[in-house]
């Protein structure tokens, strides 16, 4: 039985005992599934070398022709390597092949199937669980204390100690989002260069930088309803960055902010009530414009936005050349919403 616990899971993704061969990535929180499956496919990376070969298969290459699992884990790799054999989505077509081929274990290949809204109740997710030769890893949503260990896990490897201070500040930067916080880690060691040891006042300097920057601006100007900021913000992130990613994580935690910031206020709290007693704090400088969004937003328009992100999130695995597109009419949606609700 292979399912590791949160404690330990910094740890496994980063070092995977060597006789396990396929993962699986469950659960509720498509984007913890994305940063998780991403942090292991750079460790096995990083441990097989130049000649590790990676393949990644979307939802609509697995739809078209599901055997193509079998294809890619059966095929030697050209360069004599080890494949990782990568599945970003597992559509309904292709788990009795993923099914058939996990039964048994894999020779010269890794398995990584992310599989969002697969319960732990599912054969499928059964079986990776009780194979010897597998694991199954359970992503229910991101925890302070995890995102903090996975910070400092990761500025070890690179030869840096981050303190514990250094670290909180990192991931509440972050909205104690993994995948933010790996690249927002990996920036900072850059930064950092021959000190090895970094403190809360390189973070406050380091991730202040146009990055970080853009991203807020990205989707403040989004929440606020002025949808030709936002673009021209985003336009700007990704000439440089070509990822969407990071803009959907943010927004995501953003609007789950605003979410239990407008329930307590409409509980009785004041927003400013509301927004003194999250956890983790919010930066002074931001609590004026976070109490404004809050005063404009609804608990209604705010949980439809959700369920739109999810369904756009999805929309860009399905459909990764117009991933750009489909956030940007994403942004534009919530601004509309913005705007309408400050007309009323």
């Amino acid at each position: 039985m292979v399912a590791p616990g949160a404690a330990s899971l910094t740890k496994f993704l980063a070092a995977p005992p060597p006789a396990i061969g396929g993962f699986l990535f469950y659960g509720s929180d498509a984007l913890q599934i994305a940063a998780r499956a991403e942090a292991l496919s750079r460790a096995l990376l990083k441990k097989l070398g130049p000649d590790a070969e990676l393949a990644r298969l979307h939802d609509t290459d697995l739809a078209a022709d599901p055997d193509r699992v079998i294809v890619e884990l059966t095929t030697r790799s050209l360069f004599g390597g080890t494949r990782i054999v990568w599945l970003t989505s597992l559509p309904a077509k292709a788990q009795a092949i993923v099914q058939d081929a996990i039964a048994r274990p894999f020779d010269g290949a890794f398995l990584i199937a992310q599989a969002p809204d697969m319960k732990k109740s599912h054969k499928l997710a059964q079986s990776f669980e009780a194979a010897p030769y597998l694991a199954a890893i359970a992503c229910y949503g991101e925890d302070r204390d995890s995102v903090v260990a996975g910070i400092r896990h990761q500025a070890a490897e690179a030869g840096y100690e981050i303190d514990g201070e250094a670290a909180a500040l990192v991931a509440a930067r972050c909205d104690c989002s993994a995948l933010l916080a790996r690249a927002e880690t990996e920036k900072l060691i850059t930064y950092a260069g021959e000190d090895r040891c970094i403190t809360a006042a390189q973070v406050e300097d380091c991730l202040n930088d146009q990055q970080t920057a853009g991203l807020s601006d990205i989707v403040d100007a989004a929440l606020d309803g002025d949808g030709r900021k936002a673009i021209l913000a985003f336009e700007r992130y990704m000439a440089a960055e070509a990822n969407v990613s990071p803009v959907f994580v943010v927004l995501a935690s953003s609007l789950l902010r605003l979410h239990a910031l407008r329930a307590a206020v409409d509980a009785g709290a004041s927003p400013m009530q509301a927004i003194k007693e999250l956890r983790p704090p919010v930066f002074f400088k931001q609590q004026d414009a976070l109490a404004a969004q809050v005063r404009k937003w609804t608990v209604p328009a705010l949980a439809a936005r959700l369920g739109d992100l999810n369904a756009a999130l999805r929309d860009t695995r399905l459909k990764p050349a117009l991933a750009e597109d489909i956030a940007a009419r994403f942004l534009l949606t919530v601004a509309k919403e913005a705007r309408a609700a400050s007309r009323r």
